[in-house]
């Protein structure tokens, strides 16, 4: 049975994720949209390793132990590490004012990935 931690950053991950769908299906912003699948993955994170907050740990402390206590261990595929660390590189961009909007075709790559992601971590965490 998952933690009141777990629980509530899953449902956190979740409603980034409708977010994310609703802000493309409305063709609002795509960068705006992208950073919304990119929280849905960090909180998801934050599930994984029952973060209640992340303390002194930044995303990409999170990401590298992400990598060494999941991917690695062939828990999770390489291809969420890729995304995460592709969504985390345009969200943290220092300059949003004057960057490139991200396409459609990257919004479209990510959605899947993260989909399968947040249910793959909730299956996880519920012994599924």
């Amino acid at each position: 049975m998952p933690s009141e931690v777990v629980k509530r950053r899953l449902a956190e991950a979740e409603g980034f994720l409708e977010e994310a769908e609703y802000l493309y299906s409305e063709k609002l912003s795509n960068l705006h949209t992208l950073a919304k699948l990119y929280h849905a993955m960090i909180y998801s994170l934050f599930a994984l390793f029952e973060l209640r907050d992340i303390g002194e740990l930044t995303h990409a402390d999170l990401i590298d132990s992400f990598e060494r206590d999941y991917v690695q261990k062939g828990i999770f595929d390489s291809t969420v590490l890729k995304a995460m660390r592709f969504a985390y590189d345009i969200t943290h961009e220092c300059d949003c004012v004057h960057m490139k909007q991200p396409e459609d075709r990257d919004v479209l790559r990510l959605e899947p990935v993260v989909r399968s992601f947040v249910h793959e971590v909730k299956a996880l965490l519920s012994g599924q």
